[in-house]
């Protein structure tokens, strides 16, 4: 008996080190992995980037589908595709009559993404530093940023018809935009802030003055914008700037670094942190030239250059946490099967907190291994699928609340297979989960017995 009482404690030794191992792993993520990232995330440049993309996303989305609908029929032509031209032919006659205004959809979406980004990033950066400086104004901010972008587009170069993706005011600039509209910005609110402004009286209209306070910043800024970029011969800023970055994004492209941006992804979230928020701070510009790039090779009917964009964790990996709602609304823990009732339609959107926070999955050692390892190991099995060629590369951009399948299957271009596999990750994730959920289920079971059990005395 005695030899028994010792295993059972031993066996408990054993659960309780275990525990400790996920909290000490917790608390290293949480207080050494998390403070800092957290800084990074804040740090003004990069929370304008996110307010930039964040509202760019319509135009972007409204794009897509434009470039979409556009190149339809192709995947149905004969010889390609479905090889049903009967479809294509009829396709055809439906979006030809559209055609002029779903090109002039593209043209003001994706093809001047690079303007849109340095003027929205002027406008963010100007309003963090009017929190600071009330004489530095988001609007001119803005505006000076738009100023100084066309100063280094060499306009003289202008095709008749605007052809895209290499049209200057695209995605192929977005880089270079941002830095000029941080440059711009930056030296405007440094001039403000030495006071080389115009001052005008009181009495003057407050308008009035914010336009003569700006004057000479503005001009200041611009002059050296139209110098850096049309005055010195043989340098043209953009193109460097599209050339190193290329690089950048071809490096940040690969299954390594995405994979290693996932697998923070995960670990964040499950201490609680947006990681998907963090990593995008980061990843943002380059998610985004990549799915553009994809975008224009596909309308071009060219090669799709990237695999392993935003959009393809989305619909491939990240799925939804609708298998963990569907495990809660199964379960015979009161408690769970609510939670399940209330999460599942929300799961079927891609919102996932009442799952995340009510089961939880955050801060729960159980659920470690799933959300964490567990998904990083779906990762890398998609990535294999996409290495061997069984993954279609996605083409265009859905809203994120669409559900998964759907968004994939438009996505890719109307590619099956692509839901076939989005379902797979669905039915893969339930299996990862439900061990772990079963031994959480089973604890929670013993602590409403007993729970209900003392109720009785």
């Amino acid at each position: 008996m005695k030899k028994k009482e010792e295993g059972v404690q031993l066996m408990g030794q054993t659960k309780e080190q275990k525990r400790n191992w996920l909290q000490v792993l917790t608390d290293f993520v949480e207080q050494k992995m998390a403070p800092p990232l957290l800084r990074v995330a804040q740090i003004r440049y990069l929370e304008a980037l996110q307010n930039v993309f964040i509202t760019m996303m319509p135009y972007m989305l409204l794009g897509a589908a434009a470039t979409l609908i556009l190149n339809l029929s192709g995947l149905f032509v004969e010889g390609s595709g479905l090889n049903m031209p009967g479809v294509a032919n009829a396709i055809d006659a439906i979006v030809n009559p559209c055609r002029p205004w779903l090109l002039q959809i593209v043209f003001v979406s994706l093809n001047i993404l690079a303007l849109l980004a340095a003027i929205l990033n002027g406008y963010f950066l100007g309003d963090y530093y009017h929190k600071r400086d009330e004489n530095v104004s988001p609007v001119v901010g803005a505006i000076v940023a738009m100023a100084s972008f066309f100063c280094f587009v060499d306009f003289s170069t202008f095709t008749e018809n605007f052809d895209w993706p290499t049209y200057i005011l695209g995605s192929p600039s977005l880089f270079g935009g941002i830095i000029i509209s941080i440059m711009a910005v930056e030296i405007y609110r440094f001039l403000i802030g030495k006071k080389l402004v115009i001052k005008m009286p009181e009495a003057v209209p407050p308008m009035i003055g914010a336009a003569f306070t700006s004057m000479i910043p503005v001009s200041v800024v611009v002059v050296i914008s139209a110098i850096l970029g049309q005055g010195i011969a043989g340098f043209d800023f953009l193109a460097l700037i599209n050339a190193v970055m290329a690089k950048l994004v071809v490096g940040g492209s690969g299954p390594i670094a995405q994979g290693a941006g996932f697998f923070l992804d995960r670990l964040l979230w499950f201490v609680g942190i947006h990681g998907s928020n963090i990593v995008s701070s980061i990843m943002g510009p380059i998610w985004t030239n990549m799915i553009t790039d994809n975008i224009n090779a596909f309308a071009a009917g060219q090669a799709i250059p990237y695999m392993f964009t935003e959009q393809w964790t989305n619909y491939y990996v990240r799925v939804s946490v609708f298998p963990i709602a569907l495990l809660c609304c199964c379960s015979k823990v009161k408690r769970f099967k609510v939670l399940g009732k209330v999460g599942l339609p929300g799961s079927i959107f891609n919102i996932a907190e009442p799952i995340m926070y009510g089961l939880p999955i955050v801060l729960n050692p159980l659920m470690f291994v799933p959300w964490v390892l567990g998904f990083t190991a779906l990762w890398i099995f998609n990535a294999i699928l996409a290495v061997i060629g069984l993954t279609p590369p996605v083409v265009a951009m859905t809203v994120w609340t669409m559900p998964v399948p759907l968004g994939a299957f438009i996505g890719t271009g109307f590619k099956f297979s692509a839901v076939l596999i989005s379902l797979l990750s669905f039915v893969l994730v339930f299996l990862i989960f439900l061990p772990f959920f079963k031994v959480m289920e089973k604890q929670e079971l013993a602590e409403e017995a007993k729970y209900e059990k003392e109720s009785e005395t």
